[in-house]
């Protein structure tokens, strides 16, 4: 009979040692697999920014440099002109008399120039004609064109996605009271009551982001719809067409040219959830003074942003956007907060999280809850949410049906899907210098059951509603591209029940409680959330980003090539050698 058992438990862990390695190895492909991914794009990227010598001693041939007989480069000849309401036709064609340039006039060019100007070329005088008369003038390789001032159509490309956007974040805080009043009598005697509740909410909204549309109504407030002007944009070719005067024509190009340069901004986010589990000498919360060392100055407080103001006992205020001196700033505890528990952020000059996290750790453990990434355009809200999404009753109705023999009653329930888990909402604005203005929108949420007791009809239920317990900040900080933006002040206080008790002696009725030690500790927590926005500006930023991927793939594949704990394995052996 021992044989027989020991046989089955050896059966028992070749099987689960088999499992497991089949799972590590669809495991270890799915890792090869994304690796694989990212290699191809770090390799296509150095490749597209590569040019192959052929193909550049082709586009640079070697040039033999003969210095002595370079001839001299002459520059353009200048001149004094002025004139007097001369014929716009006989003005131009007089004015390359003498010179290298040819001229060509279209035959509606009329009016009358006057003008007075000093040392200039002629594609000088060509262009203040232009500014001031709408005379139209285009350089071809046998010289000058003049056209007259008329409705042209010009095609622009305009490359951007097809597609309308809509988006909202909403934080509220609340506390309700009613109060009733005598306000009067009714003539049928019943009286009136007043109610009211307090509360403040916070509440962003994203309209809807209809590019191609908003666009249009730009172009067609340049050029105006006088005289036959007209504007097309094509969403699904990106193409726009315009219909109006040379000189409006150019004011719809230049801002063309900004709108496309602006939208086509790029940043990526980098985040860091970390719950800190505060020490005892750290209760009131996380001491960000003693955090930044007075001579390291790469840790250093250039900013506070957000609806938030904090004042300390030296009665030195943070408000939105001011530079603090941030020595002078004691622990979270002990300033004011004006806004939502105490919530504020920062702006550090950190050079990544490493450095922020092990100065966390000296006050507390540790412990990175998410680390998520994303990518977005300028003034396009980005979110992430990693948890589960659990039904829970939210409404119970009854339904009676009556017959001639009875009646019954249904219960009718409605449920809502609660999220659980993280979820990070941001919105960039990016500017010309490199700043990021960022909304940002952090959000942890636990949703647990809880039991109760309701009667619907003469039926008695238990009903499992969500409890939810959510810590979440609403602001808005800047920074610059590389600064890392610190959310704090998120506090949680946890409770732990333990008991214990002698295996018998505990479970004894009426004097096991005798037996028993119960033991309640209570520690506090805060929730910091660090951002770093980084402006990718050109091929090196992307190298650079999908490097940074390859490094975390190669520490997971180290993570799952480490064998499983021994004492697992030594656990079994020594259970099968007790048969």
């Amino acid at each position: 009979m021992k044989i027989k058992v020991k046989i089955n438990i050896s059966l028992f862990l070749l099987l689960l040692i088999l499992t497991a390695c089949q799972d590590q190895t669809v495991r270890q492909d799915v890792v090869d697999s994304m690796e694989n991914v990212v290699n191809k794009s770090i390799s296509d990227n150095a490749n597209q920014s590569s040019i192959p010598d052929s193909v550049a001693s082709s586009l640079i041939p070697t040039i033999d440099l003969d210095i002595a007989n370079v001839p001299e480069i002459e520059d353009e000849d200048r001149f004094d002109i002025s004139v007097n309401a001369v014929a716009a036709d006989q003005f131009f064609l007089s004015l390359v008399d003498g010179t290298d340039y040819n001229m060509v006039i279209h035959p509606e060019v009329t009016g009358a120039i006057t003008l007075n100007l000093r040392n200039v070329t002629v594609p000088d005088v060509l262009e203040a004609a232009r500014d001031v008369y709408g005379y139209e003038f285009i350089s071809t390789s046998y010289g000058f064109q003049v056209l007259p001032g008329r409705l042209r159509a010009r095609i622009y490309q305009i490359n951007y996605l097809n597609i309308e956007r809509s988006g909202s974040s909403q934080t509220t805080v609340s506390s309700g009271s009613l109060t009733a009043s005598d306000s009067g009598t009714d003539v049928d005697g019943t009286a009136s009551t007043t109610g009211g509740s307090t509360g403040t909410e916070i509440k962003t909204e994203q309209k809807v982001n209809n590019f191609w549309q908003e666009l249009q109504e730009s172009i067609q407030a340049i050029v105006g719809t006088a005289e036959n002007r007209s504007v097309v944009v094509n969403p699904q070719s990106g193409v726009v067409v315009v219909r109006a005067l040379a000189n409006e024509l150019r004011e719809v190009e230049i801002f063309l040219q900004a709108t496309q340069l602006i939208v086509q901004r790029q940043v990526v986010i980098e985040a860091k959830f970390i719950e800190v589990r505060l020490n005892d000498e750290y209760q009131s919360g996380v001491n960000w003074t003693a955090l930044i060392d007075s001579g390291n100055s790469s840790a250093r407080a250039t900013n506070i942003g957000g609806g938030t103001v904090l004042v300390n006992e030296g009665g030195v205020s943070g408000v939105a956007g001011s530079i603090v001196d941030f020595e002078t700033l004691g622990k979270i505890g002990d300033a004011t907060a004006l806004a939502f528990g105490g919530v504020f952020s920062l702006a550090l000059n950190l050079g990544d999280f490493g450095a922020f996290i092990e100065l966390l750790e000296t006050q507390g453990n540790v412990q990175v809850l998410s680390s998520p990434r994303v990518s977005t355009m300028n003034n396009q809200k980005a979110v992430i949410k990693v948890g589960t999404d659990e039904y829970f009753v939210t409404d119970i109705s009854s339904n009676n049906t009556t017959t001639s023999t009875a009646t019954t009653i249904s219960p009718d329930i409605e449920l809502t899907p609660f999220f659980s888990g993280i979820a990070l909402d941001v919105t960039p604005q990016i500017s010309q210098e490199g700043y990021v203005t960022l909304h940002v929108h952090p959000s942890i949420s636990q949703v647990v059951d809880q039991q109760k007791t309701v009667t619907v009809g003469n039926v008695t239920q238990q009903i499992p509603l969500a409890l939810s317990t959510v810590r979440e900040s609403d602001s808005i900080v800047r920074a610059r591209s590389g600064q890392v933006i610190v959310i704090g002040g998120l506090m949680q206080q946890i409770i732990n029940d333990s008991e214990a008790a002698p295996p018998v002696l505990g479970d004894l009725p009426v004097i096991g409680g005798l037996f028993t030690h119960k033991k309640q500790q209570e520690t506090k927590s805060e929730l910091v959330i660090l951002l770093k926005p980084i402006v990718v500006k050109g091929v090196d930023e992307w190298n650079d980003e999908l490097l940074k991927t390859r490094s975390n793939m190669k520490e997971i594949r180290d993570v799952m090539n480490e064998p499983p704990p021994e004492t697992f394995l030594d656990d079994l052996f020594v259970r099968e050698g007790a048969y």
